[in-house]
Formats: C-alpha cells, sequence, structure tokens
C-alpha cells in the first residue's frame, strides 16, 4: 500500500523497541550473563527454550494490565514479574528473594544504553530525514530510562521531541499520547506520518488522531494483503513510501 500524497507528509514520528532499537545481545543471553554475575549457572539453551512461555506471559499480563506503560512503578514490576517467570525453573524451590534479586538485576540490566544498539538502518535513514527537514521525534511505551538510552547512543540530535509513556502518564494506544506529540511537535496530524511494530498499539493509536500509520514488520511475518495500512520491512522502504531518495 502506498501513501495517497507522500509529498505531504513533515513529521515523522518512531517507536523505539524494535523500530529504532533492538537488544545488544539477545534476551537469553543477557539473562544468562547476569545469573553467571550473581552466581547462578544456567544452560543458554535451555533459557532459550522458555522464551515462548515467556512471551506468552508478556501477553497475558499487558492484555490484563493495559495501563502498565503508563506507569514508572509498574513497568518496573512488569518487567520483574516476567524475568521472575522466565528463570523460575532455574531456581530452588521457595527460594523467592534469589528469584526475585535476579530478575530485578536483569531489569536494571535492560536500563543500561549498553543493553541497546541501534538497527543498520536507522543512523542512515535519520540522517537522510533530518537533512531533507523533516521534523522527526519518538512515541514509545518505556520507563524513563529511555531518554538516557537515546542520548547514549546519539539519537537525540535527531528528535524534536521524545514521548515517553512513564513521563507523560499516557500509555499507547490512548490518542492523548499521539495528541500530545502532535502539540509537541507543533504538527498537524494530516501531515504526519507514525511507524512502529505493533499494530494495536502503532497504527490504532496513530489512527485514531488522524496522523498516516505505518507498521514495521522486520521479521517479515505479515502480508500486505491482510493489513489495512502501509506495511514496510525496514525503515529503507519507509524512504521509498516518502517517495525519499537512499542518499
Amino acid at each position: 500500500m502506498s501513501l495517497e500524497q507522500p509529498q505531504s507528509i513533515r513529521t515523522v514520528f518512531f517507536d523505539a523497541g524494535f523500530t529504532l532499537l533492538r537488544p545488544a545481545q539477545s534476551t537469553p543471553e543477557i539473562c544468562q550473563r547476569v545469573c553467571q554475575q550473581l552466581g547462578l549457572h544456567v544452560h543458554l539453551d535451555a533459557v532459550e527454550a522458555r522464551m515462548g512461555e515467556a512471551e506468552d506471559y508478556f501477553l497475558r499480563q499487558a492484555r490484563q494490565n493495559r495501563h502498565t506503560w503508563a506507569d514508572e512503578q509498574a513497568i518496573s514490576e512488569f518487567w520483574i514479574g516476567y524475568y521472575m517467570n522466565l528463570l523460575r525453573p532455574f531456581v530452588e524451590e521457595h527460594a523467592e528473594r534469589q528469584l526475585y534479586q535476579l530478575a530485578a538485576a536483569i531489569t536494571e540490566e535492560f536500563e543500561h544504553h549498553s543493553s541497546w544498539a541501534t538497527y543498520p538502518d536507522v543512523l542512515p535513514v535519520l540522517d537522510i530525514l533530518h537533512a531533507r527537514g523533516y521534523t522527526l521525534g519518538v512515541i514509545s511505551d518505556w520507563g524513563i530510562s529511555l531518554a538516557p538510552i537515546l542520548r547514549n547512543l546519539h539519537l537525540t540530535r535527531y528528535f524534536e521531541s521524545v514521548l515517553i509513556s512513564a513521563v507523560t502518564r499516557q500509555a499507547k494506544p490512548s490518542p492523548m499520547l499521539y495528541e500530545l506529540a502532535l502539540h509537541r511537535a507543533n504538527a498537524v496530524a494530516d501531515y504526519t506520518l507514525h511507524i512502529g511494530d505493533s499494530y494495536i498499539h502503532d497504527v490504532l493509536g496513530a489512527r485514531a488522531v488522524g496522523m498516516v500509520p505505518v507498521l514495521l514488520d522486520r521479521a517479515h511475518r505479515l502480508d500486505e494483503r491482510d493489513i489495512d495500512c502501509a506495511l514496510v520491512h525496514s525503515l529503507y522502504e519507509l524512504l521509498d513510501l516518502l517517495e525519499v531518495p537512499h542518499s
């Protein structure tokens, strides 16, 4: 699906996690490293085998607690619960204090910029859009650690505004979060595009306030015929949608 008037877009908002940022190591690798630092030795393949269950836990909890991402304490508790669920088979029965300490340490590890990296297409695309005069921003469900992560990864220089759910106390897909983003950027919804990896949180949230939504599917899991919005598989394809040359 192409954009009706790509030349009219003047503001582009990006989701952060799995749009701009990815873990510098896989989640199982980070879990294994932190556990070893705290005296628990687990096999990487055993942690990897638990990731399906961990993803099910994530989805269940996210559905039951839709306002989690609007509160810093709730975000921390969510991730501690997630890692407790992931690691429980590797800890002795009833050793809840140890399990909690491990989960809290892993949660804290992900608050450091060194645990995150940009995708290869991020800096080149931001450079191109910035040079062509687009107003750029971030709208993300994240804790307050996102701001220093973006700063330490040298991304904040591109963005006029960064909207973080834990700071604004509004989480996706709340229209209030997207309206606030428009206000901060002094942008008009009809001339604004938002790109992210979640249909519910990014596409529906942006569409609710009149922004042009684009769904990013880096893993090539989706078929464009099944999606009612523009679908891309990289940020370079976003440039194609906007009819912006790659150089």
